[in-house]
């Protein structure tokens, strides 16, 4: 699956004018998308009711304010070849009607398209865990757990590795979208910072005529490709993970005042190399509900703990590193009647040459620190595998 000749030239353009901008392909979708914009990312809340702000949004773990995110208000909006550009009332038209939407396409029309697209530096590397040192942590989480203070949380770390020489990662996206078609994938380039290099399998929360969809993933395992999903067996740790994301996101519908919904799974679902558990929840919801119900999630379960309080404590303690955008959410926002968050999993911090690969686990009672080291091993391939691609 490749990246259009005109939806490139809008990138360059962007990241050459200082600004922003964000590419995804949707799970299983059969094109490419882009919002650019010359404006910096702003904290705005989501779903607050002051009508259609189409864009991108991008949010931390620890957000400071619940259901806010990182917002590239786009001056552009690109599907495949098509171009739309957002006027006041945050509708999507055929005409630059503002300087900077102007400059914009100027800029797009002049760009070379063998430009290579490249990640900013200015972003602060993360630190990383060792084998020896995320046992301990793990050793740590299941004795907290022994102690009473939570029953299940998850850990995670950082691994650096080299870019390709000359990489552009259009290309790594192109990779992505092509070895994961189920997966939410995603390029966010930050000017001067950053760029992340994602390929999720997780709905956050996904609105549009009225309904809102959510689900709960848990469990991982690796799998062959040729392997038939009915097959897989899954030991009573995965259960037990699965059903408490599952009562945490049940909890979230009943606190954002949502009594009435459906409930699908769980079931095993493929994403990459990997083998998870499902369940998903559908329900009618007005914005306003949707904003609380952001709120409720975010965090959820399956990224922090259960309960979320004491987990969230005990990670800030130990875990050791900042996890930026690791864990918090991100997708198009206001485009086209809809908006589709998805839990930044399977991801990456891209900082000049240097990528830094984000994965976890979730430690129950019972977890092997052995065990859950390898299951973060395996993670890395998700995205590793496209940086040794031909």
């Amino acid at each position: 699956m490749s990246v259009s000749s005109v939806l490139r030239r809008f990138v360059i353009a962007a990241q050459q004018a200082g600004g922003p901008v964000a590419v995804w392909r949707r799970p299983n979708g059969d094109r490419f998308e882009a919002a650019a914009s010359l404006a910096p990312m702003t904290p705005q809340p989501l779903f607050d009711g002051d009508g259609p702000r189409p864009g991108f949004v991008l949010s931390q773990f620890d957000e400071p304010a619940a259901g806010t995110a990182a917002l590239l208000r786009a001056d552009a909006v690109i599907t495949g070849d098509a171009v739309r550009f957002v006027d006041s009332r945050g509708s999507l038209g055929d005409a630059a009607v503002t300087p900077a939407q102007k400059q914009l396409l100027a800029a797009a029309e002049a760009a070379d398209v063998a430009t290579r697209v490249r990640a900013g530096r200015g972003a602060v590397a993360p630190a990383q865990t060792d084998r020896a040192g995320y046992a301990v942590l793990v050793g740590k989480a299941v004795a907290t757990i022994g102690e009473g203070r939570f029953s299940k949380v998850v850990t995670s770390r950082a691994e650096r590795q080299a870019l390709p020489a000359g990489a552009d990662l259009l290309a790594l996206a192109e990779r992505l979208a092509t070895r994961y078609p189920a997966a939410f994938v995603a390029l966010v380039l930050r000017p001067g910072q950053d760029a992340w290099l994602v390929a999720t399998p997780e709905t956050l929360l996904s609105q549009r005529g009225g309904e809102v969809r959510t689900m709960a993933l848990a469990g991982t395992q690796a799998v062959a490709d040729d392997v038939d999903l009915r097959s897989v067996s899954w030991t009573d740790k995965f259960i037990e993970e699965q059903a408490l994301v599952s009562h945490y996101i049940r909890r979230a519908f009943a606190d954002a005042g949502i009594a009435d919904y459906r409930e699908s799974g769980p079931r095993t679902v493929r994403a990459a190399n990997l083998a998870h558990l499902r369940t998903e929840f559908v329900s009618a919801a007005a914005p306003e509900i949707s904003a609380k119900l952001l709120a409720n999630l975010h965090p959820t379960a399956a990224v922090c703990g259960q309960p979320k309080a004491p987990a969230v404590a005990f990670l800030r303690e130990h875990e050791g590193y900042d996890r930026s955008c690791y864990t918090g959410f991100l997708g198009p926002v206001d485009i086209d009647g809809g908006s589709d968050l998805y839990v930044n999993l399977r991801t990456s911090q891209i900082i000049g040459d240097d990528i830094y690969l984000y994965v976890g686990g979730g430690i129950v009672g019972d977890s092997d620190p052995e065990a859950e080291w390898q299951e973060t091993v395996e993670k890395t391939k998700t995205i590793g595998v496209v940086l040794t691609a031909d």
